[in-house]
């Protein structure tokens, strides 16, 4: 989706099971929509900007699924991660990581 300035909105969308998210090429400008499904039982955290040009646009969780919009505010690599753990027991399966690299290349 194409905004009248030229922006782009890219939606990345993760399932339990789903194969781990590859690298993402965007412009200075536009958004990445991000859903990692989830359950009340086995819930993502926030998803994060662990390093370079990204700014939170929006967030919210509902049941375990978590939603997160960001804004490519520079040209550079930046990184985006959540993790799910099972919320029954401590004990329980194993913790999961999802991670997202995005490459912003100037507009």
């Amino acid at each position: 989706m194409t905004d009248d300035d030229g922006a782009r909105r890219v939606d990345i969308v993760h399932r339990p099971g789903d194969p781990p998210s590859e690298a993402l090429r965007v412009r200075v400008g536009d958004e990445i929509a991000v859903t990692l499904h989830g359950s009340p039982a086995y819930g993502w955290t926030p998803v994060e900007v662990t390093e370079g040009p990204l700014a939170v646009v929006e967030a919210h969780a509902t049941e375990g699924t978590v939603h997160a919009t960001f804004r490519a505010t520079a040209a550079g690599v930046a990184g985006l991660r959540s993790t799910s753990s099972f919320r029954g027991d401590r004990f329980g399966p194993r913790t999961r990581l999802w991670r997202l690299q995005v490459h912003v290349d100037q507009s």
